[in-house]
């Protein structure tokens, strides 16, 4: 069952050296979650430096037909949102919408978008234009 909680975040620029993210976060359980859905005004920003990159897995496998194929596989490593918040590499303005907020005063549903981003990144290699997450 969905407790009604979500948020979005957009790319809205992108260099050498940093992501910038909008972003907004949303509970469903509240009258205005209408409005609080459309208002962008949280900010995040991610150095590029902390993005973590997988480990590459490459094997040669022989296939049914005989023929030795090469496999790659992407296995992600493990991060730590503190250390990357202490090091500023990741910093997070929260949005209007934030109705929960960790003992640092940071928004969780930041925290959960972030966590898709750095999973998705390490399992694809591409950096996304648009993270979703509701439950």
């Amino acid at each position: 069952m969905s407790r009604g909680i979500g948020g979005y975040m957009n790319l809205i620029a992108a260099d050498d050296t940093m992501l910038i993210y909008s972003y907004c976060c949303y509970n469903v359980n509240n009258d205005d979650w209408r409005e609080m859905q459309k208002m962008e005004d949280g900010e995040i920003f991610i150095d590029r430096a902390a993005l973590v990159e997988p480990e590459i897995h490459r094997k040669m496998k022989r296939m049914p037909s005989g023929r030795k194929m090469l496999i790659e596989k992407r296995v992600p490593r493990d991060y730590s949102f503190s250390d990357m918040l202490g090091a500023g590499q990741v910093t997070i303005k929260n949005a209007s919408g934030t109705w929960m907020k960790s003992p640092d005063g940071i928004d969780l549903m930041a925290c959960k978008m972030l966590y898709k981003f750095f999973r998705e990144y390490q399992e694809t290699g591409v950096i996304q234009e648009h993270i979703g997450y509701f439950c």
